[in-house]
């Protein structure tokens, strides 16, 4: 038996849930800035995140820009990995 994932409704799945994470993140970059860079230091074992704090905060138009790509990106490529996983699924 094939499962048949439905590549527009996957695509709209996995974007709710990057997006919801972009404005979780930024919600957190706000009120713990400190946390997340606590995080960052926990991810990336030899790298030094410190030199990448910023001096000012993210203005909403850069908000606004990076959410509208983040979605059109993760849309697009979790479409096509659905549509591919239809098609080799085959």
């Amino acid at each position: 038996m094939i499962n048949i994932l439905k590549p527009i409704a996957f695509a709209n799945a996995f974007t709710t849930v990057a997006l919801t994470a972009y404005v979780i993140c930024r919600v957190v970059s706000l009120i713990a800035p400190d946390f997340l860079f606590g995080v960052a230091k926990s991810w990336f074992h030899t790298f030094s995140v410190d030199s990448l704090k910023g001096t000012a905060s993210m203005d909403i138009g850069t908000f606004v820009f990076g959410a509208l790509t983040l979605t059109v990106l993760v849309w697009i490529t979790t479409y096509a990995g659905a549509a591919l996983y239809n098609r080799f699924a085959e």
